[in-house]
């Protein structure tokens, strides 16, 4: 998970220290169009998962959209 939080921290542009997992993806400061392009190429580059915008819409929180990254990875 830390990694996660790591990859979705630089993608955003956003401290490390400022996503915990329990963090809710639209309280983010930066989520915006472009953060959200931005994590679904950094979830297609560094995991090899493709996400659609509505399975991001469907994940509330960091920890929903690492899960749902897990499951597409097996």
């Amino acid at each position: 998970m830390d990694t996660f939080i790591e990859n979705l921290a630089i993608g955003i542009n956003l401290p490390e220290d400022s996503i915990t997992p329990e963090i809710k993806l639209v309280e983010l400061p930066n989520w915006d169009s472009l953060a959200i392009l931005t994590t679904l190429s950094m979830l297609d580059m560094e995991y090899g998962v493709t996400v659609t915008g509505t399975e991001l819409q469907n994940c509330s929180t960091v920890e929903d959209l690492y899960k749902l990254v897990q499951e597409r990875k097996g």
